[in-house]
C-alpha cells in the first residue's frame, strides 16, 4: 500500500496494471491529512493490492511483479469484501452493523467470524 495525501490535495488514484482501469482505495484522517486503510481494487476486472499484512498464499509471477492480485483471484485478508468483491469501509461497517445491532448471536462465541466469513465468500 503507497501511503496517502495532505489535507486540500485530491485523493490518490493509482492505474490497474492488468486492465489500466481508474483505481480507489479506502482512505482514513489521521489529523494531518489521510493514509491508506485498504488495497486498491479495480472495479473493472476486480484486481486488488496486496496488503502488507495479507496473509501469505502462492502468487502468480504476475502478482509478485505487480504487487497485486490478478483478476479472478480471492482479494487479500486485509481487504473488505462482501461477495467476493472488495468494498469501502463505509459499505463493509454498514454490513456489519445491520447484522450486529441488537443481535445477541454477537456474543456467541466464533459467530462473527464465522458471519465475515460467510460475507467474503461468493454466492
Amino acid at each position: 500500500m503507497s501511503g496517502g495525501y495532505c489535507y486540500g490535495e485530491p485523493e490518490p488514484k493509482e492505474a490497474c496494471p492488468y486492465c489500466g482501469a481508474e483505481c480507489d482505495a479506502d482512505f482514513v484522517d489521521v489529523g494531518v491529512g489521510y493514509t491508506q486503510c485498504g488495497p486498491y481494487h479495480c472495479e473493472k476486472c476486480g484486481a486488488s493490492e496486496i496488503g502488507p499484512y495479507d496473509e501469505r498464499r502462492t502468487l502468480s509471477d504476475g502478482e509478485r511483479r505487480t504487487g497485486w492480485y490478478a483478476p479472478g483471484r480471492e482479494p487479500g485478508s486485509s481487504a473488505n469484501v462482501i461477495g467476493g468483491k472488495v468494498v469501502g469501509h463505509h459499505e463493509a461497517l454498514g454490513a456489519y452493523q445491520s447484522e450486529f445491532t441488537g443481535n445477541p448471536l454477537y456474543e456467541v462465541p466464533g459467530y462473527v467470524d464465522e458471519w465475515w466469513a460467510k460475507q467474503r465468500s461468493v454466492g
